[in-house]
């Protein structure tokens, strides 16, 4: 190889790691074969990086940008006769980001992949440690399903060592628990996508919170549980305040209010926790269910989510 070639080699190689967010091709591509059971890698590889995934997703590339995403790499497999096998695996910057994302839209609970899954017919995504994996094979059929499942083996042996869950999730009660539909965010724009509260950021959820919202009890008497921790106490407190003074002014002098749809709400600040219970059946449920919640992460141990 002759100089230019050599530097025309070279300056490609280091623009391909800045489009990838500097993560090396090496560490998602040693994820996946050329070749899958009769399968081929049909074409190039595309990865994309947090200021190029829109022209990938067009509409839904904002939820991975909130949650600290770093870059995708996306590969197409063919056979003749069966579907295409589309693969796309996520750097999410961190175990606690991926399975913010995961748990964004989760319907179900399985563990069949990684630290989490869930599948459709011709469609799985799953979690582990950093890393969001979805691999679509649609319409399915009997060969694209143990192809599909194949691949989503090799990807998770791939991908190693499991990552840390969320620290938070170990003050939910358990007693009562819809388990799916626990959500983990720390943007307060998909808050309201979840539960609507105000237009505004009335609880002060941003980059150095820890949010989860949750479903309790059955569905004729379901309550919602949010934690919020903070960074420090100040913060916690300054976040009540303002959710009493736009949300429920008559719990300025209490921890609970009927609405005028008849449910109730409470609110509580412990250290650096604030727990608010929505749509209880009757103040003894929400104070009952703040009772269950376990003592709050100390405040040295809330770090920023974005690593």
């Amino acid at each position: 190889m002759n100089r230019l070639s050599l530097l025309r080699s070279l300056l490609a190689t280091v623009a391909l790691a800045i489009a990838m967010g500097g993560c090396k091709v090496d560490e998602i591509t040693k994820m996946l074969p050329n070749e899958l059971a009769g399968w081929r890698k049909a074409a190039t590889d595309q990865q994309f990086g947090p200021d190029n995934l829109y022209t990938y997703i067009n509409g839904g590339a904002e939820l991975y940008r909130s949650y600290g995403f770093h870059n995708m790499l996306n590969r197409t497999y063919s056979r003749p006769g069966q579907p295409d096998i589309i693969v796309d695996i996520f750097d999410m910057g961190s175990a606690t980001n991926a399975f913010g994302v995961f748990t964004h839209s989760r319907e179900s609970i399985a563990a069949d992949f990684g630290q989490g899954s869930q599948y459709d017919p011709g469609y799985l995504i799953f979690w582990r440690d950093r890393y969001l994996v979805s691999i679509l094979a649609s319409p399915e059929t009997p060969e694209s399903r143990q192809a599909l499942e194949s691949l989503a083996q090799g990807i998770v042996a791939g991908i190693g060592h499991a990552g840390k869950l969320p620290e938070i999730l170990t003050l939910l009660p358990t007693a009562a628990l819809v388990e799916e539909s626990i959500r983990y965010f720390y943007n307060f724009a998909w808050q309201n996508s979840h539960y609507f509260i105000a237009e505004d950021n009335i609880l002060n959820i941003n980059d150095s919170t820890q949010a989860l919202l949750a479903k309790y009890g059955p569905p004729q008497h379901r309550m919602l549980l949010l934690l919020v921790n903070y960074p420090s106490v100040a913060a916690a407190t300054a976040a009540r305040a303002s959710f009493t003074d736009n949300f429920l002014p008559e719990a300025q002098t209490g921890e609970a209010a009927q609405l005028e749809d008849g449910s109730w709400v409470a609110i509580r600040t412990t250290g650096p926790l604030l727990a608010v219970v929505f749509k209880a059946p009757s103040e003894a449920a929400a104070g009952g269910l703040l009772n269950q919640i376990s003592p709050p992460i100390p405040v040295e141990h809330n770090v920023p989510i974005k690593e």
